[in-house]
């Protein structure tokens, strides 16, 4: 485990947060908050790496069999987003539907993670609307074994990035608005070279871990990463909206994986803090939950006299979200994940 990028996985999941606090008040209704959404790319993008840095050898050098890995992602994604899916459904008004029939595909799109590939809102955010991102990770499960006979040369790797990310910048360009987020922001498809921008940032990390960089020269670098990042970020609101999903923000989140998973530096060393590499290990936890509390005590709000101020709640909704997450990362996430792998490896 790199504990630097466990703790910006946490970091990130806080941006998403953030991103949703509109929802509580106005005040989280600008650019500076809302452009948080950049969490999704940047998990997308350490999925691609982390993914790679677990598995590519152990698939290079038949250690691990394509069914023993796909069990080990289905058992680390489908726990959680089921249970949240019932939650969801128990509580009710989280999907528009026209009748039995139409709740019923709609539920069945996301039970099986497939509603991200339809490109209809009241689809792919119907239920538990974060859960469309794990459509995308599904589908780069899927995608890795097949991927490492071209991983293996990272000349042939970049080339399919290129040749993706061409397609991909075409496309936008030609894009209605109204279309932008069904086909570019939740589609799984044109996602995936988000993944392959991980899995390419891994080629270099592999070549550069055993390079002599001083905690002068790693502090250096990680600062510069982080400065360039958040140049990228609050520019953003100059850049059209469909670029901003993915592709404006790769130069950025790469130089920031690549720069922090070398841990050289004074800030991998902030990092590397154990409570925020607890915060990292509970982000999954932490992203599925977040916007059930942040609804419900909007709506509770919305019929209740009682007004409590944005600075009191946001925290204590903060709180209650993280107590949720630990709760679930122990006692039903690692539970879960060891009696699914056990289960289907049988």
């Amino acid at each position: 485990m790199i504990n630097t990028l466990t703790s910006l996985r946490f970091i990130f999941a806080l941006m998403v947060f953030g991103a949703h606090c509109y929802t509580i008040d106005k005040f989280f209704d600008t650019h500076f908050f809302k452009e948080g959404f950049v969490g999704v790319s940047f998990f997308f993008v350490l999925s691609g790496f982390i993914i790679a840095y677990n598995y590519q050898k152990k698939f290079s050098e038949n250690k691990i069999a394509k069914r023993a890995f796909w069990v080990a992602r289905i058992a680390r994604i489908y726990p959680l987003h089921w249970l949240t899916l019932f939650i969801a459904v128990a509580l009710g008004n989280y999907v528009i539907a026209s009748g039995a029939i139409d709740w019923l595909k709609h539920f069945l799109a996301s039970l099986t993670l497939t509603n991200a590939y339809i490109p209809k809102a009241d689809y792919f955010f119907s239920f538990n609307s974060p859960s469309w991102s794990l459509c995308c990770e599904q589908l780069f499960y899927l995608c890795f074994p097949f991927l490492i006979p071209i991983a293996k040369d990272y000349k042939k790797l970049l080339c399919v990035f290129l040749v993706s990310a061409i397609l991909i910048v075409i496309g936008m360009h030609f894009t209605p608005e109204t279309d932008i987020k069904g086909y570019w922001y939740v589609n799984p498809i044109t996602r995936l070279p988000d993944f392959l921008a991980g899995m390419l940032l891994f080629q270099l990390y592999d070549r550069l871990k055993g390079k002599n960089i001083t905690a002068y020269q790693g502090s250096i670098i990680e600062i510069a990463s982080i400065v360039l990042f958040l140049a990228f970020y609050l520019y953003a609101a100059e850049i059209p909206k469909v670029y901003r999903y993915s592709c404006y923000y790769w130069l950025p989140v790469a130089f920031l994986l690549i720069s922090f998973s070398l841990q050289k530096g004074i800030v991998s060393r902030l990092l590397s803090n154990r409570i925020l590499v607890i915060g990292g290990e509970i982000s999954y936890s932490f992203y599925l939950i977040h916007l059930f509390v942040l609804l419900s005590y909007a709506e509770w709000q919305k019929g209740s006299n009682f007004h409590i101020a944005w600075y009191i709640s946001i925290p204590i909704l903060f709180c209650i979200i993280v107590l949720l997450s630990l709760l679930s990362y122990y006692y039903f996430e690692k539970p879960m994940n060891k009696r699914i792998k056990t289960l289907l490896n049988k």
